[in-house]
């Protein structure tokens, strides 16, 4: 197993919701330095409605990816400010006033447009201190 993979840097996962439901049912949350800048490199594919979340995050490229993404950036209320779908590879990707990124398999997020609004939805963290 590659130590590398999104699964096991992105410690937390959530579901992203959008406005006809349910975007990705399994989201990865990369806010760490280290899953951010791994990000999907060394993931060989995704699953359909599988994806990462990555905050902060203004800007991402394709280069060396093994996978055809497609990317949702939003704003901090959770707005689409930009979509490229699918972003072709080796091409960089920003939105200004963009504070995540959302990375989901070619195809999944064509259907957003600026001003939709997408939710994280995370569990709750267990607190393990008594």
């Amino acid at each position: 197993m590659n130590p590398l993979r999104i699964d096991r840097l992105a410690r937390r996962t959530g579901s992203v919701g959008g406005p006809a439901g349910t975007v990705l049912g399994r989201c990865h949350v990369a806010r760490g330095a280290a899953a951010r800048a791994v990000g999907l490199l060394a993931t060989p594919r995704l699953d359909a409605g599988e994806g990462v979340w990555l905050e902060p995050c203004a800007s991402v490229h394709s280069a060396f990816l093994r996978v055809r993404i497609g990317v949702a950036f939003v704003d901090a209320g959770g707005a689409v400010v930009r979509v490229v779908d699918p972003l072709p590879r080796w091409r960089v990707a920003g939105a200004r006033g963009a504070r995540a990124a959302v990375e989901a398999p070619a195809g999944t997020l064509a259907g957003l447009r600026p001003g939709d609004r997408l939710t994280l939805h995370e569990p709750p963290t267990l607190n393990r201190r008594a």
